[in-house]
């Protein structure tokens, strides 16, 4: 098949690239040209930005689209007014977000959702065009932009789109660090470093998703021509679970100060951002990370062992350790965790 990766040369739209090379199809990436990755000479880079001129595309006919950067309705517009009349398949990565409040276990596919208000709209007309392409610059209207995104592309192209309401993304080219920061620290965790705190309870809720079980489940469902929307993420572990992976396969002599989540809140010190992996402690938030994939699964949805997804970013991360990570928590806030622990 000849295919359009939007956003090819990112940390999804890579790993999508790469699976679709694999299977031998015909890939075609769209990026701003920002971004080099190692197998980009196996595929023809288109460079422009998907807010501007796309009437390169026009050029060409593809049967498969997968978008994996759309954060806003208009982006879903411009492309397929280009695209979509032309292509067989339109495979929109959304975000398990849209659903915006989780004060329930195994909330699915039939849960509401909740659409842009008139303000979300508001802050996408004042943003600069170099920030319309990250997904940061949206904050809490992240959720709800992505479900007018669906809503575009369906009210456009109906029965050709799909939506994947994806977890939280870990893997190798990870930018958003959130395993990673666990990962480093927990393998350069020796001498005074050796102990490490983290948010308890030990059992709390946890998913996540290898991006390249995401990349295969997307090819998987433009091969069937499948047409729908789907949860897409892992099963439901547990924070202690990931933590003890991550010394087991890096050989680390860290050992883990679990710490009161009252203690942490009440220190300043902020879930997600400073802790990642911590969902924040909001009552919505309770199962963020608990969601049901019953409907991906029944799909063809597999994921790959906790062990294997660890290694693996365990191998990268050891190859940049010269590169600042986002977010985690510092030396300074980690001393204050461990006193209150006492």
């Amino acid at each position: 098949m000849k295919c359009l990766v939007v956003g090819g040369t990112g940390f999804l739209g890579g790993a999508i690239t790469d699976a679709l090379l694999d299977d031998g199809h015909e890939v075609f990436t769209l990026s701003r040209g920002q971004t080099v990755r190692p197998r980009l000479d196996s595929a023809t880079a288109i460079y422009t930005d998907r807010f501007g001129d796309l009437l390169t595309l026009k050029a060409y006919e593809f049967d498969w689209v997968f978008d994996t950067c759309a954060f806003e309705p208009e982006a879903v517009e411009n492309l397929l007014k280009v695209v979509g009349e032309s292509c067989r398949h339109y495979a929109l990565i959304s975000s398990i977000s849209v659903y915006g409040r989780y004060d329930q276990a195994g909330i699915d596919e039939t849960n509401p959702v909740a659409t842009a208000t008139d303000e979300d709209l508001a802050l996408v007309a004042n943003l600069l065009p170099e920030q319309r392409g990250s997904a940061e610059s949206y904050g809490a209207s992240y959720g709800r932009l992505k479900r007018a995104c669906e809503i575009k592309a369906d009210e456009m192209i109906g029965s050709k789109a799909i939506a994947h309401r994806v977890g939280l993304l870990v893997g190798a080219g990870d930018y958003m660090d959130r395993l990673t920061w666990w990962v480093r620290r927990i393998d350069t965790g020796i001498g005074p470093r050796r102990i490490i705190p983290a948010p308890a309870p030990p059992n709390r809720p946890l998913q996540i998703i290898d991006v390249r079980d995401v990349a295969d489940f997307t090819l998987k469902c433009a091969s069937a021509s499948a047409s729908g929307t789907w949860n897409v993420t892992g099963p439901t572990g547990t924070l202690s679970d990931v933590l003890s992976a991550i010394i087991k396969c890096s050989q680390s002599d860290a050992t883990i100060q679990w710490v009161d989540e009252n203690a942490i809140t009440s220190l300043g010190i902020s879930p997600w951002t400073d802790i990642p992996l911590m969902a924040p402690t909001h009552p919505d938030f309770r199962y963020f990370l608990d969601v049901s994939v019953n409907k991906a699964l029944r799909q063809g949805l597999k994921t790959r062992s906790l062990t294997e997804t660890i290694k693996s970013l365990l191998e990268w991360d050891r190859s940049r350790r010269d590169h600042p990570l986002k977010g985690g928590m510092s030396e300074d806030q980690e001393a204050m965790l461990l006193n209150a622990a006492r």
